[in-house]
């Protein structure tokens, strides 16, 4: 009798241990697995995914990837921005941990040709978390990404992201603005969320009514109102963003810019003196003030809103247990030279330990650049200038790149030059 799976707010039922080792196909044929399961000494699919998603959480990954290859199932965990192997499995046991996936989430067991998104939750380890699952119908079956949210994860103050004390106080002085289109930008997975958090922090106040629209909403604020867009798509962000301008609210966070119609509405709420926090995907700071007019936004509200753009990443720190100072070949410097700030440097690297498993890097620090919209910055909005002479007017107005932040980050020893050129390149 196959084991139960743990409905959308159950704890995860108590399994027995997988031995994921013992089948593994890199470690034992698939003959032998196949003769495992047909003999009945296999676990069933829902133990051995629930021994995944047990491991996965213990070690603190933020995500699950189950990805069907040429002859195998692999399933890496994705942990400060690198993807680590777990298991390969047999391919066959593609479609039935398609199936207890998609029964978790809440969805269509039978849809095996187009993507399909779902979120449920669960505990493990005594600790409450929030699952967002993805599926795509790929060459050899279906793949799964599944993120993982900490629901007691705790929120950054700005002080604590890592910035420079240069970029944190231009955050600062940004965040006293009263009213305005605030942007936080970045890849997938760069920290996005919890700069935006940190931000809405640094602003909320008794006097102030704070409302947030979400999906899903990440971290409890208790001192806001926070909407969580339906799982039906009965209405979406511009339609809840319609709705909280008739609440008379002072600051209002947007999870994420995602098409034109959100954008627009953001971009009025911005306009009728309210400080809005979003975020949005962006390749960098002036690329998202481009992309925010070419979505469909107009120039004139653009320009009479945006106060700043943050753009960042996330670097892994050199791990302090096993850290040690180096001279970097000339090749190595040629790399990261044209970013590196005056004065005396201290270039380190990890020699790779047990506390960091033998990577070198524990921990990540964000690196960003700061965009302050200036009048003549307005101006090139407003005329819908090329992003060379907006970064030309930035660069007037104290703009340093991404790159010579993470220099900085190197040239202190937080991290190294091979995480610079992994990250930036």
């Amino acid at each position: 009798m196959p084991l139960p799976t743990p409905s959308p707010t159950q704890a995860a039922p108590s399994l027995p241990r997988v031995p994921l080792e013992q089948i593994d196909v890199r470690a034992l044929s698939k003959e032998k697995i196949r003769e495992l399961f047909r003999t009945g000494k296999l676990p069933t699919v829902e133990a051995i995914v629930e021994e995944i998603f047990m491991r996965a959480t213990k070690m603190g990954a933020a995500d699950i990837h189950f990805e069907p290859i040429e002859g195998e199932l692999r399933v890496r965990l994705g942990h400060e921005g690198v993807l680590k192997r777990l298991v390969s499995l047999t391919s066959d046991m593609n479609d039935n941990i398609m199936s207890v996936l998609k029964t978790r989430a809440g969805l269509n067991q039978f849809e095996k040709k187009k993507p399909q998104e779902g979120r449920y939750s669960s505990s493990y380890h005594g600790e409450p978390l929030d699952f967002r699952v993805s599926i795509i119908p790929v060459l050899n079956g279906e793949r799964a990404v599944v993120r993982i949210l900490r629901k007691t994860s705790q929120i950054a103050r700005v002080e604590e992201l890592g910035l420079s004390l240069y970029n944190l106080e231009q955050i600062r002085i940004l965040l006293r603005q009263p009213k305005g289109l605030f942007l936080v930008t970045g890849p997938s997975g760069s920290g996005k969320t919890t700069t935006i958090y940190a931000a809405l922090n640094a602003v909320e106040s008794p006097e102030k009514c704070v409302i947030t629209v979400e999906d899903p909403v990440e971290y409890r604020l208790p001192y806001a109102s926070q909407v969580q867009l339906p799982s039906d798509r009965s209405f979406n962000f511009a339609d809840a963003l319609r709705a909280i301008l008739r609440q008379n609210p002072n600051v209002i966070l947007i999870g994420e810019i995602r098409d034109a119609e959100t954008g627009i509405v953001a971009a009025e709420a911005a306009l009728t003196g309210n400080l809005v926090l979003s975020t949005m995907l962006a390749d960098d700071a002036l690329g998202a003030i481009h992309r925010m007019l070419n979505i469909g936004i107009q120039p004139y509200w653009l320009a009479s809103t945006m106060v700043g753009v943050i753009y960042q990443q996330l670097m892994r720190k050199i791990c302090a247990d096993c850290k040690e100072e180096y001279q970097p070949a000339e090749e190595e410097l040629k790399l990261i030279a044209p970013y590196l700030p005056e004065g005396d440097k201290v270039f380190c690297r990890g020699k790779g330990c047990p506390q960091c498993e033998g990577t070198g890097h524990k921990g990540r620090t964000a690196i960003c650049e700061i965009v302050s919209v200036s009048p003549k910055l307005r101006d090139l909005i407003f005329l819908r200038g090329s992003i060379l002479e907006m970064r030309e007017e930035a660069s007037n107005y104290g703009f340093s790149g991404v790159r010579v932040d993470a220099a900085q980050k190197v040239a202190y020893g937080l991290t190294s030059i091979a995480e610079f050129v992994r990250v930036l390149g």
